[in-house]
């Protein structure tokens, strides 16, 4: 195989990582893991056009220089998405209520929030694709949603306090109109 069609190849497999990476940045499905596939596919993207334009160049202290600096990016890409992604903290779930392949979890916590901040979250699948989105989001030292349920296929509902929050969900991507804010007193 010739230099240019080598060259060619792995441009084209840079492209094709560069389309998975802004597909998943976008991620229009909602899911719980969204951030290790952005992770993953532009860490991917950046060996890629490394290695493209490593096999590019004719010179060698050229190529030298090209994989030396590809792989420093990719090292501090890599370290800068594991470190980001261990800031974040899984709340701990409080009640969970399913319907179908569906369930309507309420959590606790929030990341560096002293008080208890509750929201509730529509999850469906398992595994790495899980999708989850936020239906119902609590201020600090909030109060937790007094029920949460289901109303048919594409409807859930909060009850806090006296008001009755109702959100649609759409069940392929889903997408939930409106995400309510808490309020004091609602």
């Amino acid at each position: 195989m010739s230099t240019l069609r080598r060259s060619l190849v792995l441009l084209a497999l840079t492209v094709l990582a560069a389309l998975a990476a802004g597909l998943a940045v976008l991620d229009p499905f909602h899911l719980r893991h969204a951030a290790w596939f952005v992770a993953g596919t532009v860490l991917a993207t950046v060996v890629l056009a490394t290695l493209a334009l490593a096999v590019a160049v004719k010179l060698y202290l050229v190529r030298v220089l090209v994989l030396v600096l590809g792989g420093i990016l990719a090292v501090a890409w890599a370290a800068v998405s594991w470190l980001a992604m261990g800031l974040t903290d899984d709340a701990r779930p409080v009640s969970e209520v399913a319907s179908g392949a569906q369930r309507l979890v309420v959590l606790e916590g929030a990341p560096f929030a002293i008080d208890p901040v509750y929201r509730v979250v529509l999850r469906a699948g398992d595994g790495p694709f899980e999708q989850q989105s936020d239906v119902w989001i609590g201020y600090a030292d909030g109060p937790v949603p007094d029920a949460v349920a289901f109303r048919g296929t594409d409807e859930v509902e909060i009850a806090v306090g006296t008001c009755l929050l109702v959100s649609r969900v759409e069940p392929v991507t889903l997408a939930v109109d409106p995400v309510h804010r808490a309020a004091p007193g609602c």
